[in-house]
């Protein structure tokens, strides 16, 4: 498999699991079979009576590693215009899942894309899913994002290749912009079709995507909140909670502090909480009272915008509080670094006196520091977690 992803990546449990890798892997070997990151599909060659696992990363392009948004530093796009807006129509609301869907449908109308990947909510069994909307009506019916984690990329290449969509917006989180950003920049021969095809990215405000289990244990089992009583989730980094809005009208809350055990790995280490590689980011934070925000960061965001307003879907004023943003993206840094660090204290005292532990504190700080996991290292690694330093 690709060694960049493996060392610098999925080793240091930096996988933003957007699944960019997956889609673009130029031999289709990658699959999901866990939540943490992709696994590599294990082929085996019948040579008389043997069978030999095939080698098929060596010689490879290694496409996967081209849209990963974890192996490229990228400055942020400067903003160019920051407003703040609310739907209008038949319905005016200030959701930011009700502001992408005006901006979809206005750029649908005026043939500037012809579908769009996004992430939705299964309203059965409330269960991420990735939806391909290839109509307004497609574009307007679903409950939008609720970030609740599911690779956003797993259907990329049914969008392009069986549906044919070629000015296609990709909607989701700011690592999916980042891997949207990587591929745009990317020369490679084999990822042309993808390019050309992936027209506008849109990001939401994101302080960290929530494993599955957030709805099943948290608030099911911990919470006694039946799933069938449940129908949309909402997260307001502004006030600090997350929010199930239930099918009788009523509200319950729980606090960050609860959550923030069930959020994936790979956000721990990720600080683009505004979609600062995105053509368009739109989100609660900063806004005008009834209003939410929305960043152009690119002329086709630009172009997004000014479509959307012109068709009357969207209303918009200037005011917004740029200091909220900046200080909201500041504490999301400082938090997750806090925690980590101090994680990685407890590691090293439990250290001293069990030496299983100072393996798994050589890993955390490989992971927060960034350092690469050593041949040697990952030998003594295996040996110690098999048999604790016998």
């Amino acid at each position: 498999m690709s060694e960049r992803l493996n060392e610098e990546v999925w080793a240091l449990d930096r996988c933003s699991g957007c699944g960019m890798c997956v889609a673009t892997c130029a031999k289709g070997m990658l699959f999901w079979d866990e939540e943490e990151h992709p696994s590599l599909e294990v082929r085996e060659k019948a040579l008389g009576l043997s069978r030999v696992n095939l080698d098929s990363c060596s010689f490879c392009p290694k496409t996967c590693e081209e849209g990963c948004p974890q192996l490229e530093e990228w400055s942020l796009l400067e903003p160019k215009e920051m407003v703040s807006v609310r739907a209008k129509g038949v319905i005016v609301s200030p959701e930011p899942n009700e502001v992408i869907k005006s901006l979809l449908v206005a750029s649908k109308a005026a043939g500037l894309i012809d579908g769009a990947l996004l992430m939705d909510l299964n309203p059965w069994t409330l269960q991420p899913i990735v939806r391909i909307a290839r109509t307004v009506e497609e574009m307007t019916s679903g409950l939008g994002m609720q970030y609740l984690w599911t690779p956003l990329f797993d259907r990329l290449n049914e969008a392009i290749y069986e549906d044919g969509l070629r000015n296609l917006a990709i909607v989701g989180t700011p690592c999916a912009s980042q891997a949207v950003r990587n591929l745009r920049s990317s020369e490679s021969a084999r990822l042309t079709l993808y390019r050309k095809a992936i027209r506008l990215s849109i990001a939401t405000f994101c302080t960290g995507m929530y494993r599955r289990e957030l709805v099943t244990q948290l608030l099911s089992q911990e919470k006694g909140i039946a799933l069938h009583q449940i129908q949309r989730l909402s997260i307001s980094p502004r006030d600090g909670y997350l929010m199930a809005l239930l099918w009788d009208g009523s509200e319950r809350m729980v606090a960050f502090d609860e959550v923030e055990g069930y959020t994936r790995r790979g956000c721990a280490t990720c600080n683009d909480l505004l979609g600062e590689s995105a053509d368009l980011a739109v989100g609660a934070l900063g806004a005008k009272e009834g209003y939410c925000t929305l960043i152009t960061r690119s002329e086709a965001g630009t172009i997004c915008l000014r479509n959307a307003l012109s068709f009357g879907l969207l209303e918009s004023v200037e005011e917004i509080d740029e200091a909220a943003l900046s200080k909201a993206a500041e504490e999301k840094d400082r938090r997750k670094r806090a925690q980590a660090f101090d994680q990685l204290k407890l590691l090293m005292l439990d250290a001293l006196r069990d030496p299983q532990k100072w393996v798994e504190a050589q890993r955390e700080f490989s992971r927060l520091y960034g350092t690469k996991e050593t041949v040697q290292a990952r030998k003594e690694r295996v040996c110690h977690d098999s048999c604790a330093q016998c």
